[in-house]
């Protein structure tokens, strides 16, 4: 029920073997599928999310009248289905989500991809109350909230970083060409995938389109600084003998060790399969990981992931076959995520 594709030693170094044995649900390095099938009530799914709990929160990318947020309890089981109505585009689409304790959980409507039709909202989950917190995207995608509760979202058409504050002032926090899309091997997007180091010293971005990952200073005034480059799939191939190295970046996260969880979305190696891996970069941007399920349990298209006590949770777009596999994996990790608002 798994497949270490890669850099084994490496892996055995951060304490990420897959071991040969029969696997519970959360082996470390074990990837295996997560709760019930989705395709019937949150059909594509694309963000997560994870309250306190355990409860899992995944975002139907359904281009629909309504979208689902389907919620799946530490056990497996489907225990809700929460409806969030479309706005003025007519259609909700759903992408990244994020659970904040006191908050509520916030979640990205990509709408229709037209200018100005993206929302972020904050859902109520026990009351599924939906409320919209800032308008004017085209693209939202990936969001993450600072320690003074703003949030920062990626418009992957944009190629743009908005910051939200609290009391839902938009603003431009950082703009470049190279976080729109750029000519690649993933799908056609650009900034996607957003998360801040332990000190939020930086804010990292996955582009996906040509598989990078960029980071993002943070200034003494909280504004941006200069884009630098902190990993590129194709270097990455050129310089440890790899292939297909963040195809399709798409979602990251942070373990306590530094590490950075990629779910590159559109790599396939070594055997072929269904689309996409879980990928895991060093402190210092080198590949030293990757994983990939078996069978029933191949990833197909993973989008979104998020970390809960020593288990790490990714949707399944599954955006290539129809839906066909829509679903959430599990995989056993060997250190804690990095809490996400310290």
């Amino acid at each position: 029920m798994h497949r270490l594709t890669l850099l084994a030693a490496a892996a055995i170094t951060i304490g990420l073997a897959v071991p040969a044995s029969a696997a519970s649900p959360t082996e470390v390095g074990v990837v295996q599928n997560f709760g019930p099938p989705l395709a019937a009530s949150c059909h594509n799914p694309e963000g997560i999310a994870v309250d306190p709990t355990g409860n899992l929160y995944a975002a139907s990318f359904a281009f629909q009248p309504v979208a689902n947020i389907c919620v799946v309890n530490r056990s497996g089981l489907l225990v809700d289905v929460i409806p969030v109505p479309a706005g003025s585009a007519g259609v909700a689409s759903l992408l990244g989500e994020l659970f904040e304790p006191g908050q509520g959980l916030y979640v990205l409507d990509f709408a229709n991809g037209a200018p100005g039709n993206g929302r972020l909202l904050l859902v109520d989950p026990g009351s599924h109350a939906v409320r919209v917190v800032a308008t004017g995207f085209q693209a939202p995608n990936g969001l993450t909230q600072d320690r003074h509760r703003n949030i920062y979202i990626s418009d992957s058409f944009q190629g743009v970083i908005f910051k939200v504050a609290p009391d839902g002032t938009t603003s431009v926090w950082k703009q470049d060409p190279r976080l729109t899309p750029q000519p690649g091997t993933g799908p056609p997007f650009g900034a996607n995938g957003v998360a801040f180091d332990r000190n939020q010293a930086f804010l990292y971005v996955a582009t996906t389109a040509d598989a990078k990952i960029y980071r993002i200073p943070v200034l003494e005034d909280g504004t941006a600084g200069s884009l630098q480059l902190f990993a590129s799939g194709e270097a990455i191939d050129a310089s440890q003998g790899t292939t297909e190295a963040l195809h399709g970046a798409d979602g990251i996260m942070f373990d306590v060790r530094g590490n950075l969880y990629v779910t590159a979305n559109s790599a396939q190696h070594p055997a072929p399969g269904l689309p996409g891996e879980l990928q895991v970069l060093s402190p210092e941007g080198r590949l030293i990981a990757r994983y990939d399920g078996v069978g029933q349990h191949d990833l197909d298209f993973p989008a979104s992931l998020v970390f809960h006590e020593r288990a790490l949770y990714m949707t399944n777009l599954s955006l290539t076959d129809a839906g066909v596999n829509s679903k959430l994996s599990v995989m056993g990790v060997p250190f804690p995520g990095e809490p996400l608002r310290p």
